[in-house]
């Protein structure tokens, strides 16, 4: 890394001419404020009369850039590409921490970040809200396929911000921050099997990508697949059929079926009318998967004699989509559109029972177009800084169209949705830090509201308030409630209806393991719900030179007609929905219907808290001679001797404040963002495009003194469930998730869950384990007594090497420049989970090989970046224009 000290100069950013997009906003204009991919020069360059030649002089920034080194800005200014706002990041990783995490690409970056980005004020499962350089994007397909070795920096934040961009603060926010310059092509190829055999899955991708100064191009091949596994090649017990003791049923189920998969994509970014960053995507998907679901039966059960084959279940998926982002400004104020455009078509053909009858199918087809207008920006001046808005107007469009056929009858549904909705949120400064009225800290008041209006629901609303308040520096306080109403998703109202026979499911009315006709698929008659949200949290960071930082939060939720997955049958659902199970003479359950319904209240308490630390470590600095040698091969036409570098001067305390040119808008407020642990001396980071690179103008980190370009990082969070009850129906008694009730086929909600990450790198090696742990559930009936589900821990390893980084090996092998090799293991100690009956026996369904056929699976990847040599940035910054 490189520390450079820029001369106390103050200039003054060009101002851009508006451009008109009264076309494209249909009439609305917006105004917006800083924006993060503008075509302003860097305020970091050199002053001219300490500037190398021109002909070398750019490369060293750019390289810099390009390999993730810090640089100094002047104090108070904020780091290029960060959020509207003054909410302070929970956490921020810069170039060489992602690179710690092994991740390739945005999507494993995610999962590696999981325990971090989690929130429990959504409806689950949702992904974070993501932004690229502090600017909104149409949809994760902009970012998914990125190489981390693009990344800058990442910022973790917490709902709130997700406001003031227009979204609900119903999700952590992940800000990523991609390098000025950038071009590689990744090649990518993995292999994964199962431990225990019978499984095997590959994949290969290919991504391109382009950044430069005002542009940004990604192209994207992937292929992917896996074999089926069947329940004969794991230990499964055998089920003999009286009239067939020779058949074999276990051969005639997949516990995992076969799946093909190939997607392409594009996305293309650029600067138009001087100041707006104009990105459009386009995607196209196909897959194919193929089950089996068991031999044919009659209607008493019994398998048909004779030669059999065994059903089959082909399903089939197909899609394309089309997205479009503008970000621009026009004085303070910022203004973004987003809107994307979107088709998928899905076939499920089904074998029958009677070998005689036609195929049973199932198809659906989705359309769907979205269109949102947002604009933040000042209003009026306050003591303690501007007051300021988020407004938001949108437009949605939906269209689901289904099919089925069963026993030669063929039905059809149609169901459409219109949505229009506007949202405005409001920010209003109380105290701040160095301004006229200081004596509360940083205190800023917040307000919100949002009115849809859908075809099919109404009228919907949403309002919340809350406060950010920082009373000192490095500590970090919200409180936030929201009340938000909410209407089912078009697939839970009308996806096909698919009916399953032979599906195994455990009746915890009788505590046994039958085979059912399960229904499934979307429930027309489902209605809104409400919810009401209290937030209360806080972020310290106890010591100035130390990156640790604590966290919690507490999250309190009460909701009004809760739409829930059905979670199976049980004396209380049974009694509350009677029409949806079906018995026979017996009282054996020989039906169920697995719809979605609307239960009538929730309430559910949870608490998370965990810590992040990070520590940076000193990398061995190779001898000047293979320095030498490393720069003579690949610093290309020009390149200079390590003697010619310009000086760099370590900054106070050993620590440079974050990277990047400052970004217009008021100061950070909260805990400063600097660069890890201590960084001075002339360190200029390790490693570049590729993650290898061997000096400061061929492509990668430099050797100077002191050089720290390893991590070690660890990471732990804590969910408590504190409460989790739902009533069904008024007159039915209340289930109690964490105390009997059964959640869902893996009973009930565990009291404790801990998710911990841990990791080190350095010399282009590194290691990371991850461990997810929850304690135990139970399960009470009165007529089959208690079924008990053990406390479950699990492991992932993962070990790779950055060759490229491995000096000495790739002066003997230059081609493994930018080359990573990765072994990566799944479920370490192949645990799995243990459910027991009052009897300690282990019920049918409940058998570990069913609840995780794969285990402990093994899967090895190679990945090749290709990067051009330093010399091309150097003639792509002589032609750029200077001002």
């Amino acid at each position: 890394m490189s520390a450079k000290v820029h001369p106390p100069t103050v200039t003054a950013a060009p101002m851009t001419k508006w451009k008109s997009l009264g076309a494209l906003l249909a009439g609305v204009s917006f105004a917006a404020s800083a924006h993060a991919q503008t075509t302003q020069p860097p305020a970091d360059e050199p002053a001219p009369a300490a500037a190398a030649p021109a002909d070398v002089s750019e490369a060293p920034e750019d390289l810099a850039d390009d390999e993730g080194g810090e640089e100094i800005v002047v104090t108070g200014q904020r780091p290029r590409g960060s959020v509207i706002g003054d909410i302070p990041p929970e956490n921020t990783l810069d170039a060489r921490d992602v690179r710690a995490t092994g991740a390739t690409d945005i999507n494993e970056l995610l999962e590696a970040l999981a325990p971090q980005i989690g929130s429990a004020r959504g409806r689950g499962g949702e992904r974070p809200v993501l932004l690229l350089n502090g600017q909104r994007i149409s949809s994760f397909r902009e970012l998914r396929d990125l190489p981390t070795e693009a990344i800058q920096r990442v910022e973790i934040l917490p709902e709130e911000v997700a406001l003031k961009y227009g979204y609900r603060a119903d999700q952590r926010v992940v800000n990523i921050i991609l390098r000025r310059r950038f071009r590689s092509t990744a090649v990518r190829g993995e292999a994964r099997t199962a431990t225990e055999g019978g499984y095997f899955g590959g994949l290969g991708d290919v991504t391109r990508l382009m950044i430069g100064r005002d542009s940004r191009t990604t192209l994207n091949l992937r292929a992917e697949g896996n074999g089926d596994l069947t329940e004969s090649e794991r230990d499964i017990a055998l089920q003999q059929l009286p009239d067939n003791p020779d058949l074999d049923p276990r051969d005639a189920r997949t516990l995992l079926g076969s799946r093909r998969l190939l997607r392409g994509g594009v996305t293309h970014n650029r600067q138009m009318f001087g100041d707006v960053s104009a990105t459009f995507n386009s995607e196209l998907e196909h897959s194919h998967g193929r089950s089996l679901l068991g031999f044919p039966l009659l209607a008493d059960g019994e398998p048909l004699l004779g030669e059999l084959d065994p059903r089959v279940r082909d399903t089939s998926a197909d899609s394309a989509h089309a997205g479009v982002a503008l970000n621009g400004n026009r004085a303070r104020w910022r203004w973004s559109l987003t809107g994307n455009a979107d088709w998928a078509r899905n076939l499920t053909l089904s074998d029958p029972d009677d070998r005689d009858s036609s195929r049973q199918s199932s198809r659906s087809i989705r359309t769907s177009g979205d269109l949102d207008a947002t604009a933040n920006g000042p209003l009026f001046k306050l003591p303690a800084g501007d007051a300021s808005a988020t407004v938001r107007l949108g437009a949605r469009a939906l269209d689901l169209d289904s099919r089925r056929r069963r026993e030669g009858i063929t039905s059809a549904n149609s169901l459409g949705r219109t949505q229009g909705n506007a949202a405005v949120n409001f920010d209003l400064p109380v105290s701040r830090r160095n301004r006229d009225f200081a004596a509360l800290g940083n205190l800023t008041l917040n307000a919100n509201g949002e009115v849809e209006q859908l075809s099919d629901f109404g009228t919907l609303t949403t309002v919340g308030a809350g406060l950010n308040w920082s009373p000192v520096e490095r500590l970090n306080l919200i409180a936030s409630w929201t009340r938000e109403e909410g209407a089912p998703s078009v697939q839970q109202l009308g996806d096909p209806i698919l009916e399953t026979p032979g599906t195994r499911i455990f009746d915890f009315t009788r505590g046994e393991t039958v085979l059912v006709e399960a229904l499934t698929g979307g429930n027309p008659g489902l209605d809104s719900d409400r919810r009401n949200v209290l937030k209360l949290s806080g972020n310290w960071r106890p010591f100035t030179k130390t990156d640790l930082r604590l966290r919690a939060e507490y999250v309190r939720s009460r909701l009004d007609r809760p739409v829930s997955s059905f979670p199976g049958p049980s004396e209380a659902l049974e009694a509350a929905f009677p029409e949806r199970f079906v018995r026979d003479a017996t009282g054996q359950l020989i039906g169920a219907d697995l719809r979605p319904v609307n239960f009538d209240e929730a309430r559910r308490d949870t608490l998370r808290w965990g810590f992040d630390f990070t520590r940076p470590l000193r990398s061995a600095r190779p001898p000047q001679a293979l320095i030498d040698q490393m720069r003579a091969r690949f610093g290309g036409p020009g390149a200079e001797p390590p003697a010619a570098s310009p000086p760099t001067v370590a900054p106070p305390g050993g620590a440079a404040p974050p990277a990047g040119p400052p970004a217009e808008g008021p100061p950070a407020e909260g805990p400063p963002n600097e660069p890890r642990g201590e960084r001075g001396g002339f360190e200029r980071g390790g490693g570049g495009p590729g993650g290898g690179g061997f000096g400061g103008r061929f492509g990668g980190g430099g050797f100077g003194a002191g050089r720290q370009g390893g991590r070690l990082q660890f990471s732990l969070t804590h969910t408590l469930n504190l409460k989790d009850e739902v009533l069904i129906r008024p007159g039915v008694p209340e289930l109690d998730y964490l105390r009997g009730d059964a959640f869902g086929s893996s009973g009930g909600r565990p009291r404790h869950e801990i998710e911990a990450r841990a990791g080190w790198s350095n010399n282009g090696l590194g290691a990371r384990l991850s461990a997810d742990w929850r304690s135990g559930t139970s399960v009470d009936s009165a007529q089959a007594g208690s079924l008990r589900f053990s406390p479950l821990t699990t492991f992932d390893l993962r070990l790779f090497a950055n060759l490229g980084e491995r000096f000495g090996l790739v002066a003997r092998h230059p081609w493994l420049r930018g080359t990573q090799v990765r072994l990566d293991v799944r479920n370490l100690f192949d645990a799995k989970p243990e459910v027991r009956d009052a009897a300690g026996q282990v019920p049918f369904t409940y058998q570990p090989d069913l609840l995780d056929p794969l285990g402990r699976t093994v899967g090895i990847s190679i990945r090749k970046l290709f990067s051009p040599p330093p010399s091309f940035f150097r003639r792509q910054g002589d032609r750029s224009p200077r001002s």
